[in-house]
């Protein structure tokens, strides 16, 4: 699987992060895979979305999360990731405690730094 597909995981694992997935989140998922060409050739998306929510139900989100992002190793879709997931949780414009949670653990296991994730944030929802 290519570290476009996992990102795109984790950004459906950021819309479950308070348990249920907010239209605005779904837009925002879509928007992004829409604008970055990076995902165009992405396919299965619906059933990827499906497989997330499985994970959930298996692993609980910080499993599902925790594996999803343990397989992108390259800074650049690190760092990808990190402002995609973010762009989604922000999306319905309220960060709930689990949200931020869901930045956290990915700020932990990117191995990102406070000022990393503050240039991330830049323009950010």
């Amino acid at each position: 699987m290519s570290d476009t597909a996992r990102i795109y995981q984790l950004m459906v694992l950021s819309a479950w992060a308070d348990g249920k997935v907010e239209p605005s989140e779904a837009l925002a998922i879509h928007e992004i895979a829409s604008a970055d060409p990076r995902f165009a050739g992405l396919v299965g998306k619906t059933g990827i979305a499906q497989e997330m929510k499985g994970r959930i139900d298996k692993l609980g989100l910080e499993g599902a999360l925790r594996e999803a992002a343990s397989w992108i190793t390259q800074r650049e879709d690190r760092e990808l990731a990190f402002r995609c997931c973010a762009r989604v949780l922000r999306a319905d414009q309220d960060l709930a405690a689990q949200e931020a949670e869901v930045l956290a653990t990915l700020q932990e296991l990117f191995a990102l730094s406070g000022d990393d994730v503050k240039r991330l944030l830049v323009g950010v929802g």
